[in-house]
């Protein structure tokens, strides 16, 4: 199984999501749907590149070639708009950790491997809906029911690595969870601050950043880089 998807626009999002609207389909309906799929596509793309108070809706029709009437048909409005976006994202998260984070497709590998995968898998789906992420951190300083979706998205993410990581590790068990859960938190701590600051020196883009944070969960575990774990 591939760990990711590079979509049209370049991006290589770790949160792939298929949408083949059935041919049994009326054509206006699934014109609608394929119109309202490329909307929110746009829509994605420009909020990765600019903070969404500065992006129009003229901006995201015309990057998907619809009129703003066509737009207007589809969105109330452009926060309504966002919180269809921000809905898809989460589908798309949603599947994609149940996918793969399930304990059975780790079985067989190596804690340390399994680790920095699962690192990389997390930094490119930051990376694929930064855009998104970054419009709900900023809408819940006023509204902080904003942030709800992504962070039981993230609860999600930690209990699956509780369960991936606590048998593995030469602790007692209550100690090894709080060690696993710690970490998970420094981790989405590092990638939040990515996404609002971006001060690196490891940004999103670079491909060391999985690795290092890899490394430096492995260690707070102890997992020794010799011991074939």
């Amino acid at each position: 199984m591939r760990d990711s998807h590079t979509s049209a626009s370049g991006a290589t999002p770790a949160f792939p999501h298929i949408d083949t609207p059935s041919i049994f389909q009326p054509p206006r309906q699934r014109r609608a749907r394929e119109t309202e799929q490329a909307l929110l596509s746009a829509g994605r793309d420009l909020l990765a590149q600019r903070d969404f108070s500065a992006v129009s809706v003229a901006q995201i029709a015309a990057a998907c070639q619809v009129s703003v009437g066509a737009f207007y048909g589809r969105f109330r409005d452009k926060m309504a708009y966002f919180e269809a976006l921000r809905a898809l994202v989460m589908e798309e998260t949603a599947e994609s950790t149940e996918r793969y984070l399930s304990r059975q497709r780790w079985e067989d590998i190596p804690t340390r491997v399994m680790l920095e995968k699962t690192m990389r898998f997390m930094v490119r789906g930051v990376l694929a809906n930064r855009g998104v992420i970054r419009a709900s951190l900023k809408h819940a300083s006023a509204r902080p029911e904003e942030w709800l979706p992504h962070r039981q998205s993230g609860e999600e993410i930690v209990e699956r690595m509780v369960l991936l990581l606590v048998p593995r590790l030469a602790l007692p068990a209550d100690q090894a969870e709080l060690r696993v859960r710690f970490a998970m938190q420094v981790v989405f701590s590092m990638l939040v601050n990515a996404v609002l600051n971006d001060t690196g020196p490891l940004h999103l883009d670079d491909e060391r950043l999985p690795g290092e944070m890899s490394e430096m969960v492995a260690g707070y575990l102890g997992l020794e880089a010799s011991s074939g774990a």
